[in-house]
């Protein structure tokens, strides 16, 4: 149903203008310089829903993947966590009007497979805002388990105020 492909300054530029509606809206692009940059620094790739979808508009992305340290929270308290290596990082986001139509289990599995392709044994780790409960419910009917809930304001979409997270592994 997906295939995921390197990011390309076109998709990047696309992928910064999306705006997640409420209670998502954490997740929404501010259409930066600094964001298209960040969507095309190696660690982004664009996810698009193969050509026989229907819901394929003019082949723009239908979604993003993040790995590593993109996909991370940058906060110097979950160093320990994010240090051990056996496990490879995981972000990514489909298109908001694709959000809700029941394709997420599908592409989180389509990231999950590309990267133990590349990185087989690696256990595949990722964070997520405790708030997105349909993510979290999602996540824990795929296997993910909870090893660290935190509190940041670490995340630039969060505007200031603190964000309730967990980190998950699979």
């Amino acid at each position: 149903m997906f295939r995921i492909e390197e990011m390309t300054e076109e998709a990047a530029q696309i992928i910064s203008k999306w705006k997640y509606p409420f209670p998502y809206e954490i997740y929404s692009f501010s259409d930066s310089e600094d964001e298209i940059e960040e969507l095309q620094n190696g660690l982004h790739f664009a996810v698009y829903l193969n050509e026989a979808e229907e819901a394929c508009f003019d082949s723009e992305p239908c979604g993003f993947a993040a790995f590593g340290w993109s996909a991370q929270i940058q906060d110097n308290k979950l160093r320990c966590f994010y240090d051990d290596e056996s496990y490879t990082d995981i972000a990514f986001g489909l298109r908001p009007d694709l959000c809700g139509m029941g394709k997420g289990q599908t592409f989180v599995k389509t990231v999950i497979d590309f990267v133990k392709d590349v990185f087989e044994d690696d256990g595949i780790r990722l964070t997520v805002d405790t708030e997105n409960k349909r993510a979290c419910k999602l996540y824990e009917k795929m296997g993910f388990r909870e090893i660290h809930a935190f509190n940041t304001k670490c995340v630039d979409a969060a505007k200031g105020r603190t964000l309730s997270m967990k980190i998950m592994v699979l």
